[in-house]
């Protein structure tokens, strides 16, 4: 469980960094440090449900597995197969975001579509191997991670102003609330993982120790877009593209450490490569259940190749692409990531009582 966990938050990192604090500081102003917390309780509940539904049924079964047990076949299989479009949906968007970037920040010379069909190749590649391996690399990819976004945020923090993050009023309130929906739109992509736990041994406590990991992720990303916030105010945050980069940009030692925004893009690719890992992981497991494979890594070549293009032919442009990361992808995380899961978990409730 704690491999999965850190290969699921290693995986969030990545919308994350690239749509807050932005988003929350057009919402909510001063106040969009906040949206994580007031997101905290939507997605506990989600990782309880989620957990919940599995504990029905025995270790070895995963999400698709419960839809068909709680739904029936047919219409289990039906939803199962609305998650697997959704998540090639979202993997197209992955890869097309991370190519985009890297040609942005660092290799402006370069073709596109070259980075788009080497991190397919990668993703292709992945998808065909083991998961566990795969898992035990997002673990040390989170550490990573966090250890970099750590010291860009400690190194930060000595230059936050407090005048633009304070005061926080009562009238904030309902802006903080409407700043929360990108945030849940984001987590939304952990509703993936859920496919991959039928690969768990299972063990005593899995459940708070997802529901403990849960919070202090959120945790994290309040301490993130306090930090850039304050650094930088509501008013520019809502302007720049990824704000992150310009907070690592300001730090370093003339003379002695530059450049330090090279390395936290150089690193934040990692995080791209694990959600693109996940989803594709999950898309296979999803499509063995719907078609009947005998094994999962049987659709990797299919679902590599769907992804692709889909980054190909479904984004115009970069801003064709944000406009959906914004829009389309934020309300389908919300809703198959937590309204499908709640409804589920309620007919799975009341099925019981009245078996």
């Amino acid at each position: 469980m704690r491999q999965l966990l850190a290969l699921l938050f290693a995986a969030l990192l990545s919308p994350a960094v690239q749509l807050l604090p932005r988003s929350s500081a057009t919402l909510a102003g001063e106040a969009g440090w906040l949206s994580a917390l007031a997101a905290l309780p939507v997605y506990l509940l989600l990782c309880w449900l989620v957990l919940r539904l599995l504990g029905r049924f025995p270790e070895g079964t995963g999400l698709a597995e419960a839809f068909q047990h709680t739904l029936g076949a047919p219409l289990g299989k039906g939803l199962t197969l609305l998650y697997l479009l959704w998540g090639l949906v979202a993997l197209a968007a992955n890869l097309r975001s991370c190519g985009q970037r890297l040609l942005t920040t660092s290799y402006r010379n370069t073709s596109l579509w070259g980075f788009v069909f080497l991190l397919l190749a990668v993703v292709f590649w992945t998808a065909r191997g083991k998961l566990s391996a795969f898992a035990r690399a997002g673990e040390i990819f989170f550490l990573i991670l966090c250890m970099a976004l750590g010291a860009v945020l400690l190194f930060g923090a000595f230059n936050l102003e407090a005048d633009n993050v304070l005061p926080v009023w009562v009238e904030d309130v309902p802006d903080v609330l409407t700043s929360a929906v990108p945030v849940l739109g984001t987590l939304g992509h952990t509703v993936f993982g859920g496919f991959l736990a039928g690969e768990l041994r299972r063990k005593e406590g899995d459940r708070r120790r997802a529901l403990g990991w849960a919070a202090v992720f959120c945790l994290l990303l309040t301490a993130f877009q306090l930090v850039n916030l304050g650094n930088f105010g509501p008013g520019l945050v809502s302007r720049m593209d990824v704000p992150l980069y310009m907070l690592a940009k300001g730090i370093g030692v003339r003379g002695g450490f530059e450049r330090i925004e090279s390395v936290v893009v150089a690193l934040w690719v990692l995080s791209d490569l694990v959600l693109a890992g996940v989803l594709a992981f999950a898309c296979c497991r999803m499509a063995r259940s719907v078609f009947g494979l005998r094994r999962a890594e049987q659709a990797a070549l299919p679902v590599a190749l769907l992804g692709g293009a889909g980054a190909v032919l479904l984004f115009s442009d970069g801003f064709a692409l944000r406009r959906f990361t914004e829009t389309i992808l934020t309300a389908g995380n919300l809703l198959l990531g937590f309204a499908v899961p709640l409804v589920v978990c309620l007919v799975a409730a009341v099925r019981q009582k009245s078996g």
